[in-house]
């Protein structure tokens, strides 16, 4: 081979090392370590109970290593917009699916709204397969009334709550109507203030096969409620010596 071909090639070769390293560092090497995420638009904060909204946020490209759990990729983007935030989310930050509150749970303080307990006591009959994020309807039953529905239930062991069999079919024959709905269920409580889950932990099924493989038994409730529906609960088992008779949907 003549050197001046050598030459040439060698020139070549260097150039086309000093090329890709440059379109690596500045190209490649950007695109293959780093993904498009959603953030918060400098400047910016989304507050507690606040809706995502198009104006606030903003599309970037965030290292990979450097990525928060969750983190909602510009994909989803659409997915995010009109939910609101469970808490400050600050400028410049990236947005997690864990700081949106998906499922409405979050208390809304601007309506009073806060996590409320609802003691066993207070509780006439709960489904067995209740679980954390339902939507229940809550029915008042006085002392005639539960007379009425002896023997449409099945008792539990610890004869603290029924495990209601045909619930629809009860209310419908009493012809009652809710005294709240469509109530968020955050916690359901055992006897010893752990929470009720699946044994498999598919805590979001659907499958009542599955939800009746608890690991305990159903007592207290937590649900979020604003003072007012609170209030009107506490006076109708109070005031009206009465029980609560819950479904969920």
């Amino acid at each position: 081979m003549k050197p001046s071909i050598k030459i040439a090639l060698g020139i070549f070769t260097a150039l086309s090392v000093m090329a890709f390293i440059v379109i690596w560092d500045f190209v490649w090497k950007d695109s293959i370590d780093s993904v498009e995420v959603v953030v918060v638009k400098p400047g910016e904060t989304i507050e507690l109970k606040e809706a995502v909204s198009t104006d606030k946020v903003a599309i970037e490209r965030r290292q990979k290593k450097d990525l928060v759990g969750d983190v909602v990729y510009a994909s989803d983007l659409e997915s995010i917009i009109g939910v609101d935030a469970a808490q400050l989310i600050v400028s410049n930050s990236m947005i997690s699916s864990q700081m949106l509150d998906f499922d409405n749970l979050i208390p809304d303080p601007n309506k009073g709204e806060a996590i409320r307990p609802i003691p066993a006591e207070w509780i006439y009959a709960a489904p067995g397969s209740l679980r954390r994020k339902d939507r229940v309807d809550i029915y008042l039953l006085d002392e005639s009334l539960i007379s009425k529905v002896q023997g449409k239930e099945q008792k539990n062991s610890d004869e603290t709550i029924k495990v209601v069999s045909n619930e629809e079919e009860t209310i419908k024959h009493l012809k009652l109507k809710p005294l709240l709905e469509d109530v968020a269920v955050i916690y359901v409580k055992d006897g010893s203030n752990r929470e009720v889950i699946n044994q498999d932990e598919k805590q979001g099924s659907n499958n009542n096969q599955q939800r009746l493989n608890a690991t305990g038994r159903v007592s207290d409730l937590e649900i979020l409620l604003n003072e007012e529906d609170f209030n009107k609960i506490a006076d109708a088992v109070l005031g009206k010596h009465g029980r609560l008779y819950i479904t969920y949907r």
